[in-house]
């Protein structure tokens, strides 16, 4: 048996033990372990469908008491409609959701469309067999809203959970030992929600490179490629996938190693060649007869319908969270009153849209004399100037900040009312970050690109690491949101910012 020298699991391959299953080799078998993931997916979902049901009828109930609308009847009824359940299952099947792999995120998108297809298909059975008597509509649409969120956070849990027990844990490969293939087994790592079990990395000549490799704070073993390995493995069923990072191969030699791999392993993945292209919006086209294929690479944002589509989108969100902001800034405005001296907004020329000039909001969370202050400091200290230069931002020690503003500023709670740039049109909530005039240069060619759209009150780099990245790596991950926009990255996005405030990453 191979073992693999990971600090956090100390036998890859071995897999975990489950009580009284512990005996039983079919219980270790893939093949089991799918079948038995697909049934504990199915019932984690009809527990989430019957805690939607309640919270819905729950709703329902207390809604007739304060708008004096009709009852509606007992939850009882609801549970015996057995064929509500099924048709969540049938579209949640549908979406291949109890084979497929993906990142929580892009898995929640899919699971956003069942719980919405089953829920128009329950209005068109009830609206064709005349049942509004018997159904609630109110409490469909109810059913609708909590299930957009019951039915990915118990998809969460209950994943997570698997993988504890490693029900849905499998074991991979990374055929590759190079930056390629250590970038993706970071990315693996960071995605746990795939459920995936890094066991290693193969390489033709093992000898020139480490014999073991550092990745997330754990350290992996590179094993060199022979038959006996795979015979002795791969065959076994101890492995049933491998990523091939090796972009740089001929596509012949690439194309005679997914023909061997076939033998071994259940699923090959291949990284391409085209790292930086935007393909989250790419259409792929199939020439069969010349064995190739094209991507149809577009910019969703040009699109008139699509820019409609994002500013309703800002519009519903921002007038939604009015009453909240309104609240906060009457509470902030007294404090940073109390604090310090000067007004409570900032307001600083910035670049939108086509490079048209604006005055972005903030609340103050300086001092009045801050420009003098840094100066002076980045004169006394050099470190603190090479910090400047990198991030265009002091991490450690920032003297120019008051009390309030280290607060604001931790909580990114002073971006806050960009809500008004929102309102006034020259702002989104999601986009890349408000450039100041004096950086265009240092974007360099991706700035065309950026200028595309509206800046952002939040955006990739507030989730990717904020200011824990490069000026370099913020333009860069600007650019790759541009072209691969989509609405429901910027749903995704917003729900994401709201973690990363909490656990405060990046955040100075």
């Amino acid at each position: 048996m191979l073992l693999v020298s990971n600090e956090h699991d100390q036998h890859l391959i071995s897999l975990p033990y489950l009580g009284k299953f512990k005996k039983m080799k079919f219980f270790h078998h893939p093949r089991f372990k799918d079948k038995l993931s697909i049934l504990l997916l199915i019932l984690t979902d009809l527990l989430a469908y019957y805690l939607t049901l309640f919270c819905a009828h729950t709703t329902r109930d207390l809604l007739s008491n304060i708008l004096y609308i009709p009852p509606t009847r007992p939850f009882t009824h609801f549970v015996n409609l057995w064929w509500f359940p099924l048709l969540f299952i049938a579209f949640i099947a549908y979406e291949k959701l109890y084979t497929r792999r993906l990142p929580f995120w892009e898995e929640t998108r899919y699971m956003t469309k069942a719980v919405t297809m089953a829920v128009i298909s329950i209005f068109v059975i009830v609206s064709l067999g005349q049942m509004f008597q018997t159904i609630s509509r109110l409490t469909t649409v109810l059913l609708w809203f909590y299930g957009l969120f019951i039915f990915p956070t118990v998809r969460f849990i209950s994943k997570r959970f698997l993988n504890s027990l490693g029900i849905w844990k499998r074991n991979i490969l990374i055929y590759g030992a190079r930056d390629v293939g250590q970038d993706v087994a970071q990315g693996i790592l960071h995605e746990k929600f795939l459920g995936y079990n890094l066991v290693g990395f193969l390489e033709e000549d093992e000898y020139n490179y480490s014999p073991l490799i550092r990745v997330n704070g754990g350290t992996y073993k590179v094993y060199k490629w022979s038959k006996e390995l795979f015979d002795d493995l791969l065959s076994k069923g101890y492995v049933e996938s491998i990523i091939i990072a090796l972009p740089s191969l001929p596509k012949e030699e690439i194309a005679s190693l997914i023909s061997s791999l076939r033998h071994y392993v259940r699923n090959i993945f291949v990284v391409p060649d085209i790292k930086g292209v935007s393909l989250m919006n790419a259409d792929l086209y199939y020439l069969f007869m010349e064995q190739l294929f094209l991507i149809r690479i577009k910019n969703d944002l040009q699109s008139w319908y699509n820019q409609q589509l994002k500013r309703i989108f800002d519009l519903t969100l921002s007038t939604i969270a009015m009453p909240f902001f309104l609240c906060f800034l009457a509470i902030v405005s007294v404090l940073i009153k109390l604090d310090s001296e000067g007004p409570v907004f900032y307001l600083q020329e910035r670049l939108g849209k086509n490079r048209k000039k604006f005055q972005c909001i903030k609340f103050r969370t300086m001092y009045n004399n801050s420009d003098e202050i840094l100066e002076k400091y980045l004169k006394e200290n050099p470190e603190a100037a090479a910090e400047w230069k990198k991030y265009k931002k002091l991490k450690t020690v920032d003297p120019r900040v008051t009390r309030v503003g280290r607060f604001l500023r931790k909580t990114s709670l002073d971006e806050l009312p960009q809500i008004i740039n929102v309102w006034l049109g020259t702002m989104s909530l999601v986009g890349p970050r408000p450039y100041l005039p004096n950086e265009v240069h240092e974007m360099r060619e991706y700035a065309d690109m950026i200028f595309n759209t509206y800046p952002g009150i939040t955006g990739l780099w507030q989730v990717s690491g904020r200011n824990n990245l490069s000026f370099n790596e913020r333009v860069v991950l600007d650019a790759w949101y541009v072209t691969n926009w989509n609405l429901w990255l910027d749903i995704s996005l917003v729900f994401r910012t709201v973690f990363s405030v909490f656990k405060r990453d990046g955040a100075y």
